[in-house]
């Protein structure tokens, strides 16, 4: 996103400490499908709608002790870290070879499955970079790490992944590899208190 925009995520953050309810649908509406996306390569989509709700939750929470030295998208994909990190792991997923070939939901499985099997860091460092599309550079800060560990954890990633997906190496090329995320509308992920959190 162009930094204009960084600017007026951040002035409506603050204005969420303000308890601006515009603000915040602002916010929602700018964000919430990448979340949403960012979520749903490790947890099924309605897990991926908690974890999306959840977030804006803390957002909201975490609002008042904003520091505006600190580029809002490293804000806020620090607490989408740190809430996937605290997600209970979906349950270990197996997709027979045949439905593979099948049906691109099950692929999408797989490789869901297989993320959601990683490390949390490492976990985190794939997705920020590949969903989130941060460089090196902003995922060191989110994860409070040096650029050299996140690109070891982008290894180990990568390396893990490539034995857990190799059965979609073996499917013909013309299949598409997984059925790209659409996110469905969210509820509203906020009590009207403002308190608490809004899992299922």
């Amino acid at each position: 996103m162009p930094e204009s925009m960084h600017d007026a995520d951040s002035g409506d953050l603050l204005l969420v400490a303000a308890n601006d309810p515009l603000a915040l649908e602002r916010l929602l509406g700018r964000w919430r499908d990448l979340l949403y996306a960012f979520f749903e390569r490790a947890h099924e989509p309605s897990g991926a709608i908690d974890l999306t709700a959840e977030t804006f939750v803390r957002l909201r929470a975490s609002a008042g002790r904003f520091d505006p030295s600190v580029a809002f998208p490293v804000w806020l994909w620090r607490i989408a870290a740190q809430v996937l990190s605290e997600a209970p792991p979906p349950p270990v997923t197996s997709v027979p070879a045949a439905r593979l070939r099948e049906s691109a939901a099950a692929r999408t499985a797989l490789v869901r499955a297989s993320v959601a099997g990683l490390p949390p860091s490492a976990a985190a460092a794939l997705l920020l970079t590949r969903i989130a599309r941060l460089t090196v550079a902003e995922t060191a800060q989110v994860l409070d790490a040096p650029p050299s560990e996140v690109r070891r954890l982008l290894v180990d990633a990568m390396d893990r992944l490539a034995g857990a997906l190799e059965p979609l190496l073996e499917l013909p090329a013309s299949l598409p590899p997984v059925t790209p995320p659409v996110p469905p509308p969210l509820p509203p992920p906020l009590p009207a208190d403002g308190t608490g959190s809004r899992t299922s």
